[in-house]
């Protein structure tokens, strides 16, 4: 049997020894946290939405990125056919629907033309019809030309400092597009 003396040291290094496990513990959930919120997202060029048309599927990756204020190249547009009686499902990552964005819809009338303005977490996925109502008694339904998500968005330059650039994704929908 152990004296009551030893017994108490047992319970006080046991008692220690937990204690610093649960700092260590507490410390490392500290240190990960703080990584994880201050981790570099994704280049704006490298973010791609996906557009679903029911039987095909595509990555669209930025059109335009460049910082506001500078000549802007331009990209490839990919094509995407969309049925007029189809849909056009976009999936928005989280790189862009945890800010404002929006969406502009082209349609070969420009009277149907539409522009979409979607806070953060508004809409993780848009689903667009082929065509719309016809904006005039006896004109034809208009056709979905062009797709544009435009967000503002955090990226590193040249000199490794962040920097805020203009994004915009553009799909074209035309099933005659070369």
């Amino acid at each position: 049997m152990a004296s009551p003396k030893k017994a108490r040291q047992k319970a006080l290094l046991q008692f220690l020894t937990l204690l610093v496990a649960v700092v260590i513990v507490v410390v490392a959930a500290v240190l990960a946290q703080n990584w994880w919120n201050n981790r570099p997202g994704p280049q704006p060029h490298d973010v791609a939405v996906t557009a679903d048309n029911g039987s095909e599927r595509i990555e669209v990756f930025p059109y335009i990125v460049c910082e506001p204020g500078l000549e802007c190249p331009e990209g490839e547009v990919p094509n995407l056919p969309v049925a007029a009686d189809g849909t056009l499902v976009l999936e928005i990552p989280e790189d862009i629907h945890d800010h404002d964005w929006q969406l502009l819809l082209i349609y070969d009338d420009p009277a149907a033309n539409d522009q979409q303005f979607h806070g953060a977490y508004d809409a993780t996925t848009v689903e667009i019809p082929g065509s719309v109502d016809p904006v005039a008694d006896g004109d034809p339904r208009p056709r979905l030309m062009v797709v544009e998500i435009s967000s503002a968005m955090i990226g590193r330059d040249a000199h490794d400092e962040e920097t805020p650039y203009a994004t915009v994704w553009s799909l074209s929908t035309m099933e005659d597009a070369p």
